[in-house]
């Protein structure tokens, strides 16, 4: 009697297992993890000024962009996010690091810190960046779009501000999906034309505007 339970419970497991669809052997796709990369290239002529010290305040990103996956546009209101084309740190950390190489070789006589800075460093200005736009968008172009100041040491009132707006692509295409490494390195690209107009800021401010009273 216990012998034929075992017999109809054993084919009972067979027919479940010969079920379509029961068992899977379709591979689960690998993720892909990106960084962000300083592409900024020396300037040709470097000045002979004085040495500069820049402290780069955290960068304000939309709250869209705060996911490790990397977000998409793919109409107006509608984003498309992949689980398996993901951010290897979180995009703020990323493009702050980014942001700071790229100014360190755009200013061959400067050094940038990043937020949190020793209270004793003597500050020619800080860096701020807030953005409101940054990745593919629906046209296959990548943008990026926003604001950044430069204040002064120790007050909020803006040396200077300016908006930015840079594009590139179209982006190549995988199939029917644009091809994401394509896009970060656009990514990356808008970054450094960023740091450019940082770095242009800075050397156009007044000998005496990063002096700590």
């Amino acid at each position: 009697m216990r012998a034929r339970r075992l017999a109809v419970l054993a084919s009972g497991v067979l027919a479940v297992l010969a079920l379509p669809g029961c068992v899977s052997l379709k591979r689960t796709p690998e993720a892909r993890f990106f960084v962000l990369h300083s592409v900024a290239e020396p300037p040709a002529a470097p000045g002979a000024g004085p040495a500069v010290l820049v402290g780069l305040l955290p960068v304000d990103l939309p709250g869209y962009l705060d996911r490790p996956q990397i977000a998409t546009w793919v109409a107006t209101g509608e984003l498309h996010i992949d689980e398996y084309v993901r951010w290897a740190e979180p995009l703020d950390e990323g493009l702050g690091r980014t942001l700071a190489a790229n100014l360190e070789v755009l200013l061959p006589q400067g050094r940038v810190l990043r937020s949190p800075w020793p209270s004793t460093a003597r500050l020619r200005c800080r860096v701020r960046v807030g953005l409101q736009r940054f990745g593919p968008q629906p046209s296959g172009e990548v943008l990026l779009q926003g604001r950044f100041a430069l204040l002064p040491p120790r007050d909020e009132r803006p040396l200077a501000s300016r908006p930015v707006a840079y594009r590139r692509g179209p982006l190549a295409s995988v199939g029917q999906a644009p091809d994401p490494g394509a896009g970060v390195d656009a990514m990356s690209e808008l970054a450094a034309a960023l740091a450019r107009d940082i770095a242009a800021a800075i050397g156009d401010l007044p000998a005496e505007a990063g002096e700590s009273r």
